[in-house]
């Protein structure tokens, strides 16, 4: 929900932590929860910060909740253990059904979750394995159509794929596997054809895999290695080679030759490593949820995402950690931007009068606001088109920061006389002149 139109005076909290004594002269019952202008705030415990009250309530404009005091959220961060942090994350995996990436998670209210992760020195993949999504199993897809038990292994499934070569999961270990290690059954984690159509079986090694089983893991991969010994037909891969085209290349080359890729199924497929694929899948997912809520559509720079230089007092979160991986994963924001199909996107300078101006040709199409008709829709009322919904969002979005909000923005075309009869929302008694 919009925070247009709301005082302080709605949000109780934010009044409790008001500094009187620093705000001088300033009323907070007269404050309004969009404002820009940074003032001085006092939590409970006694810390004192300076920021805006557009940046403590914009970000969790859908939930009516307000931003923590930064010290207190940074404490909070610091006193997630990981025992803490897997819990959590089995809550969200027995919730959702699988563990979601980082990205979506960061904008759906686990932030702090996302950032305690790795200030404990784990990867989000140890997070998968330690949560459950690892021990459910498939849940990272490849192009194969098959799914996988890690990123690790989804990588190299589509560096295979790509060249053309046949894979599958990997076959069970022969019974006498169990003479080496002390363990009923083993399976390789991938197999696949070399170019004499031989079968090669594929381990691939990790550094701490399932959270504190260190130490088991460390037994089982002992006996794998003693059973595997001298094999000709099989191959041990550390997880992290999976991720790099030309590692896997040197790798791989005695078994496959050179292939280069080939075989591709998504529009941007050639344009990134096939060792990034299904890591990439992921973060465009997230990339596109932020492109829909920004006013023009657009993906927006890296400034923005880190909260930095004139972007530094938006309101909403930092997204450091997305933009690390948009790097590694993608190649930056520009590829980002290609990739989503918008690189020459929405050519419209938005200000308050263009904003007016596409708020009065949406409500001459459809008679009502925009998030009015993105309700009826999610309400199964009636259909429009994906990009009608995506347009509604940047109308929307600028309204927000151009135009004071809907409310006054329909007061501003009724003094402008454009509005007219047609026009079916509703403008309360007693807002705006």
């Amino acid at each position: 929900m919009s925070v247009a139109g709301k005082k302080l005076s709605d949000y109780p909290l934010l009044i409790s932590e008001w500094d009187y004594s620093k705000n001088m002269g300033l009323d907070p019952g007269n404050v309004s929860a969009g404002s820009n202008k940074k003032v001085w705030w006092r939590c409970k415990d006694g810390h004192e910060f300076f920021k805006s009250p557009n940046g403590r309530t914009n970000n969790h404009r859908f939930s009516d909740k307000t931003a923590p005091c930064p010290q207190c959220y940074r404490e909070s961060i610091t006193s997630w253990t990981w025992d803490k942090i897997v819990s959590e994350a089995k809550d969200i995996v027995e919730k959702e059904g699988y563990l979601p990436p980082a990205g979506h998670l960061q904008v759906n209210g686990h932030a702090s979750l996302i950032q305690a992760v790795y200030q404990n020195g784990k990867t989000w993949a140890d997070l998968r394995e330690a949560s459950g999504s690892f021990d459910t199993s498939n849940f990272v897809p490849s192009r194969s159509g098959l799914r996988w038990l890690s990123h690790a292994e989804a990588s190299l499934s589509n560096f295979l794929f790509a060249r053309g070569i046949f894979h599958t999961k990997g076959r069970k270990y022969p019974e006498h596997y169990s003479e080496y290690s002390g363990k009923a059954y083993g399976y390789f984690d991938l197999m696949f054809n070399d170019k004499h159509g031989s079968a090669i079986d594929v381990e691939i090694w990790g550094d701490k895999p399932r959270g504190h089983q260190e130490e088991e893991y460390a037994r089982v991969r002992a006996g794998k290695e003693l059973f595997n010994a001298g094999r000709r037909n099989f191959l041990g891969i550390h997880f992290k080679d999976c991720y790099n085209d030309g590692r896997l290349v040197e790798i791989l080359e005695p078994y496959i030759g050179l292939v280069e890729p080939h075989v591709f199924v998504k529009s941007y497929d050639p344009f990134i490593e096939t060792t990034h694929w299904s890591n990439a899948d992921e973060l465009l997912d997230s990339c596109r949820k932020i492109a829909d809520e920004q006013p023009d559509g657009k993906f927006p720079p890296e400034d923005w995402l880190r909260k930095r230089g004139k972007w530094a007092d938006r309101g909403g979160i930092a997204y450091n950690t997305l933009t690390v991986y948009i790097k590694l994963w993608i190649g930056g924001v520009r590829k980002v931007r290609e990739l989503l199909n918008q690189s020459d996107n929405s050519t419209i300078k938005w200000d308050k009068n263009t904003a007016l101006a596409e708020l009065m040709l949406w409500l001459d199409q459809y008679g009502k606001s925009p998030n009015a008709v993105r309700m009826d829709v999610s309400r199964g009322k009636y259909y429009v088109e994906p990009s009608e919904i995506k347009r509604a969002i940047r109308i929307h979005s600028a309204i927000e920061k151009h135009a004071g909000g809907m409310i006054q923005a329909c007061l501003a075309l009724v003094r402008q006389a454009k509005l007219g009869a047609s026009c079916r929302v509703k403008v309360p008694v007693g807002e705006g002149s």
